[in-house]
């Protein structure tokens, strides 16, 4: 099982204000026992090196994720859709927590993990945060998902 976000974009789903208590979603069993916080961690790692004062002046990301202020009013735009009461500005890019509620949001925006492992599960969610709503059927994004695959492979 991989520990996810909370929120879910669907009909009929109770929302939680906060990520207290992350849902989980099923996959397939992978040999690699891989989790969630290994996985974000990576990510946080090939976007910023972990550095939560990062700045990309080329794209207008900040933060450890690296977050544009596209992607910001995408996450407001969900949490809206849900009628959940929470709305985050450009300044929470540079806030470590908050810039991972942000990717835990879009990543449950993910609609295809049945049946995934857990790695191609983190893949489609890394090549999605990279190259946006198509992000995992781009060729652009493999190098990304490389990247993030192998920090995620040596952290294990």
């Amino acid at each position: 099982m991989i520990k996810a976000a909370i929120f879910m974009c669907a009909v009929g789903v109770n929302f939680a204000p906060t990520i207290k208590e992350p849902i989980v979603i099923e996959t397939q069993a992978d040999e690699t026992n891989l989790d969630w916080d290994n996985f974000v961690n990576a990510v946080i790692y090939v976007e910023s090196k972990g550095e939560d004062s990062a700045i990309n002046l080329r794209e207008n990301a900040v933060g450890c994720l690296q977050i544009r202020p596209i992607m910001v009013r995408e996450v407001n735009r969900v949490l809206q859709c849900n009628e959940i009461n929470i709305e985050y500005s450009l300044n929470d890019r540079w806030i470590r927590e908050k810039s991972i509620e942000m990717f835990e949001i879009m990543a449950e925006q993910v609609e295809c993990c049945e049946g995934l492992t857990q790695l191609e599960f983190f893949e489609v969610v890394a090549r999605k945060w990279n190259g946006g709503h198509r992000g995992h059927k781009k060729l652009s994004t493999k190098k990304y998902w490389k990247k993030i695959k192998q920090k995620l492979l040596l952290s294990r």
